[in-house]
């Protein structure tokens, strides 16, 4: 018999992240597999419910366990929800670490509220900040960890609270590169055309 450890859940990335994916210091995952294929998405690659890499909640701690001093742990995508069911073992294992946890969801909270999503409520007893809402590309704002003005962020705790304020005030987009291993990176709220040039650019050079 399978433990919750056992489990696996569809990923697609993961990623250190500062402040770019919430407060501070951040692991983020990106799950695989959204319905809803947003015009001008960010992430378009995890899209594909059969892409990704098939991973164990425990693979994933192990993974979580090796990186040190992060505020917490963000779930994006893709569409985390899709793999509900899963995840709620996950962040129960994150919790349990003392970290915090950020979501983003496509679905409005309203409908979670609603019963509409499977184990969504459950799950929001784990998390600190929900992101809600599908991305709409007419309604792009230089929002903080948010891509449209559509979508809200909710404190579901008291841990972030004071930060209210600053979520509702516009600046800069805030944009987070990363050059390693698994080559160029870019994470945060961007213009892709912008991004498809950096990346010609420095496809030339090498």
């Amino acid at each position: 018999m399978n433990t919750d450890k056992e489990k696996k859940i569809r990923v697609g990335k993961f990623m250190v992240s500062t402040d770019v994916n919430g407060p501070g210091r951040r692991f983020v995952i990106w799950f695989q597999g959204c319905p809803f294929r947003c015009r001008g998405c960010f992430n378009p690659e995890f899209w594909d419910t059969e892409g990704g890499t098939l991973i164990s909640i425990e693979e994933i701690m192990n993974q979580l366990n090796s990186v040190k001093e992060i505020e917490g742990v963000t779930f994006t995508g893709g569409e985390p929800l899709l793999q509900t069911e899963a995840l709620l073992p996950l962040a129960e294992c994150i919790k349990l670490q003392g970290l915090s946890i950020v979501c983003y969801t496509g679905y409005l909270l309203d409908d979670i509220y609603k019963g509409k999503v499977p184990y969504a409520m459950e799950l929001l007893m784990l998390v600190d900040i929900l992101i809600d809402g599908q991305f709409v590309e007419e309604e792009r704002s230089p929002l903080i960890w948010r891509g449209s003005k559509n979508q809200k962020v909710y404190f579901l705790t008291d841990k972030y609270k004071y930060l209210e304020q600053l979520v509702s005030k516009e600046g800069n987009r805030e944009v987070e590169l990363q050059i390693g291993k698994n080559g160029l990176t870019i994470t945060g709220f961007f213009e892709i055309p912008i991004w498809e040039r950096l990346k010609e650019r420095i496809h030339k050079e090498r």
